[in-house]
């Protein structure tokens, strides 16, 4: 069995909210997140494209950077990566290998780990490993019981705060921001990129207690557009100690220029011991990838393809449709039972002129029966087919110049399409 096999099996543990399983695992491997200068990041939306702006900033200016993301959208090595180049399946191999006795320790000492614990375990282990410069470090789910929350960190950064998974993280603005909050640390400096003024309340009530410095972007920092394309957006940026000029962003949508001021919050708060030149900066901006989020995956017919999994990522998907010129909007959905599930059509389906529900491969993907039971109020054409595959091949179907097919409801639904496209593209 591969290193990637095993560590799939792992997915048959479950979800499992607590430390003690991964602080025992990380003990047993000699705690290698002690040696590491790490970033930590979390929120409801943007952590995934903020860590990527981070992440390329940081290696324009020839710093070794590992970065740790999940969910991947083509490859599970994704997941885990150095200078923005994925771990190679020996590597994964090796080191499944080498952590396999302590997860056997840990599973008879308390009880088994969770995939993301163990994957978690891995990456810091090969951090640790290529002795890099600094780790951009994901949140997982919440926060405060997640898997990454584990020793110390340079700086917390929680993006933004929506209400997403409930089952977890509670039913309210105020709890899922605690759950949030819980990643920042005693005495150190919490970047938000948040407008919610409960959030905001309670981010600081949490700060104030762990004697922590919390700053909000919105407060430092302005920018203007300077116009955009499918491919690109322009604006210029500056806070009040730095100003940035004129930027190129290949990331679309307003809510990337919130997440470009949030690294660059990041980059000047950790200026001292890890200097990085404007031009570096301004590089590392027009050198980001991060696919799956507002992604051009075609232009003939014009696909895009984005993860929104919530009210909040869809209202930003929304707000990008709003300002693109098309004739038609063909929506192409796959959404997980477990997500905001009338949050996400309130946003997007009013947008469209057709409807296609399908389900991507997760065991936790909604019914597509269901998923169309919920769409009674709208007065929309809907299709409904079961395989992802077939879906995108009828949506294409359906569409003329003009006309935009948008994939959208999970990053697995992207993962998977995105997948399904490319191959279509290389045929």
């Amino acid at each position: 069995m591969s290193g990637i096999d095993y560590l799939n099996s792992l997915d048959k543990f479950g979800v499992k909210p607590g430390l003690e399983r991964i602080e025992l695992l990380l003990e047993v491997l000699d705690n290698p997140q002690d040696d590491l200068n790490i970033i930590h990041i979390g929120g409801s939306n943007g952590k995934g494209s903020t860590s990527a702006i981070l992440t390329s900033i940081y290696n324009s200016g020839d710093y070794r950077v590992g970065s740790y993301n999940s969910p991947h959208i083509v490859k599970f090595n994704e997941r885990i990566r150095i200078n923005e180049v994925d771990i190679l399946d020996e590597d994964l191999d090796r080191l499944v290998k080498e952590i396999k006795p302590a997860i056997d320790e840990v599973a008879n000492e308390l009880d088994h780990p969770s995939f993301f614990e163990v994957v978690t375990a891995l990456a810091l282990l090969y951090f640790r490993e290529k002795k890099v410069d600094l780790v951009v470090l994901e949140v997982g789910l919440g926060g405060r019981f997640d898997a990454t929350n584990v020793g110390s960190s340079l700086v917390s950064v929680i993006t933004n705060v929506s209400l997403e998974h409930t089952e977890y993280l509670g039913d309210t603005l105020e709890k899922i921001a605690w759950e949030k909050g819980g990643i920042i640390k005693a005495g150190q400096k919490v970047i938000t990129a948040s407008k919610e003024d409960r959030v905001i309340k309670k981010l600081e009530d949490i700060a104030l207690e762990k004697r922590a410095k919390l700053e909000n972007i919105n407060n430092r920092f302005k920018w203007e557009s300077l116009g955009s394309n499918l491919l690109y957006q322009c604006f210029n940026m500056r806070s009040d100690k730095v100003d940035y000029g004129d930027l190129k962003l290949p990331l679309i949508g307003p809510h990337q220029l919130y997440n470009t001021a949030t690294a660059l919050a990041v980059v000047e708060e950790l200026s001292s011991e890890f200097p990085i030149a404007k031009k570096s900066i301004k590089e590392g901006i027009e050198r980001t990838k991060w696919p799956g989020r507002l992604e051009v995956i075609s232009t003939e017919p014009k696909i895009i393809i984005d993860g929104a999994h919530n009210k909040a990522g869809a209202d930003s998907l929304k707000n990008f449709l709003e300002g693109l010129n098309y004739n038609k909007l063909v929506l192409v959905l796959a959404i997980l039972g477990d997500k905001d599930i009338e949050g996400i059509y309130s946003k997007l389906v009013p947008l469209a002129y057709e409807v296609i529900l399908t389900e991507n491969n997760n065991k936790r993907a909604e019914n597509i029966n269901c998923l169309k039971s919920k769409l009674c109020n709208y007065n929309k054409e809907v299709k409904t087919i079961k395989s992802l595959d077939e879906a995108l091949d009828y949506a294409q179907k359906r569409v003329e110049d003009k006309d935009v097919i948008l994939v959208s409801g999970s990053l697995y639904t992207v993962s998977e399409a995105r997948g399904i496209l490319l191959k279509q593209d290389q045929a």
